[in-house]
């Protein structure tokens, strides 16, 4: 395999305006996440803890016919702990007796400091095409120790969810505690973001509408710290016009709550923001990504945020050489980000990192980030340790057959210092 090591530092250098001597280049340790490469496996996330953990879960089709066709698609996650997988396991069960048409859909998955991993998707089990949000509590030696469904309600359609774990637990040191967001809609009604907060595996504290009730409201994210709040953002139309903004609100730990009124995380207006990420670190800090084509250009923006949500800088733009969608990143103790985002037209996938100021300077350079640069890239999706240790996970084609698998890449650094 060819990782992209000189080229991306000259390249770097050239397009983002960051001088040799402090551009950061990312050199990681690749390996395929799937251990099975028969079929289609899509639509990665990661997450990882600050003892070596780190986390990957994706779609796994293994049927080999038609790789756009995801019926009968799984979940499956693999474990790593300082560079060596730990396990792999499948976490859905298939269809209902006489179902033809089931399907698994976007996983996400979250970490505590322990090594817990707790995985949501969506699943139509009967094939009706109407999706619920179940969950599953996994402990380190691979084991299903919970599981259980996040919407207290079957009625509707729910779908796009996303988790994040309290890394300490609930309380301290104690039980796994996490909170589920995903996009709900109930008839003709709009659609809107839900919440459920766990104190326990099985322990369901609370289930909100997170959003506002008006307009149309989708593809929410969440970021959970040790405080056990939940940062919840989503693409936000609560007035119905048709333009998206980023919309961002905090949840209390023991009811849902809300500690901060609802408003938006971008500061930059018109065009349209979509499709955010946010994450956050142990003490609250957190940062956001999101879509936006308000200068006329698809690009990926990013800001950061205090824990009690008071914007650190500006909007900033990630993507300037290289028009971006579908950002994801992560975020250190120290308030550092990597955002990660897929190429619009190119077929690769980047990596660009920040401090808390918004300024890249002595940071990750902006750069595409692949173990092979043939064919296609896509789905890029990343995670930072509370060290600062980057990990990311991708969907690779470099054959070009249609059929992808997952690549994982471990210990990349974002700091020049």
């Amino acid at each position: 395999m060819k990782t992209i090591i000189s080229a991306a530092l000259v390249t770097a250098s050239v397009l983002f305006g960051v001088s040799a001597a402090t551009a950061v280049t990312a050199t990681p340790v690749w390996q395929t996440a799937n251990s099975v490469a028969t079929g289609e496996q899509r639509h990665p996330a990661i997450a990882a803890n600050r003892n070596g953990y780190a986390a990957v879960v994706w779609e796994d089709d293994r049927d080999t016919t038609n790789p756009n066709d995801n019926a009968h698609s799984e979940i499956y996650l693999r474990i790593w702990r300082n560079g060596t997988a730990l396990y792999e396991v499948k976490l859905s069960s298939g269809g209902n007796s006489g179902v033809t048409n089931w399907r698994h859909l976007s996983p996400d998955v979250g970490l505590d400091d322990k090594g817990n991993a707790v995985v949501v998707w969506a699943e139509d089990p009967d094939g009706n095409g109407f999706y619920n949000i179940p969950y599953r509590v996994v402990n380190t030696a691979g084991t299903v120790t919970a599981s259980g469904q996040a919407n207290s309600s079957a009625a509707g359609q729910q779908r796009n969810p996303q988790i994040a774990v309290d890394p300490d637990g609930a309380p301290n040191g104690g039980a796994v505690a996490f909170t589920v967001v995903w996009e709900d809609v109930q008839g003709t009604n709009p659609a809107t973001v839900k919440a459920a907060g766990y104190t326990s595996p099985t322990t369901r504290a609370y289930e909100v509408t997170a959003s506002q009730t008006t307009g149309q409201h989708h593809n929410p994210d969440v970021a959970v710290a040790a405080s056990g709040e939940a940062v919840v953002v989503w693409d936000e139309d609560s007035d119905a016009n048709g333009y998206y903004q980023i919309g961002l609100t905090k949840l209390a730990k023991s009811n849902g709550a809300i500690t901060l009124s609802r408003r938006t995380a971008n500061a930059n207006g018109g065009g349209q923001q979509r499709h955010p990420a946010v994450a956050a670190n142990f003490g609250g800090g957190f940062a956001v990504a999101w879509e936006s084509d308000h200068t006329g250009t698809l690009g990926v923006w990013t800001r950061s945020f205090t824990a009690g949500g008071n914007p650190l800088h500006s909007d900033v733009e990630v993507s300037t050489a290289a028009a971006g969608t579908g950002p994801d990143l992560g975020i250190d103790d120290q308030g550092n980000t990597v955002v990660s985002w897929s190429h619009a037209t190119n077929a690769d996938v980047w990596v660009r990192g920040f401090g808390p100021d918004g300024s890249d300077t002595a940071r990750l350079s902006g750069q595409p980030l692949m173990s092979v640069t043939t064919g296609t890239q896509e789905q890029m999706t990343a995670t930072v340790s509370a060290f600062g240790e980057v990990s990311v996970a991708y969907r690779d084609d470099n054959d070009g057959n249609g059929f992808g698998q997952i690549y994982l890449g471990l210990g990349i650094t974002n700091s020049g210092w």
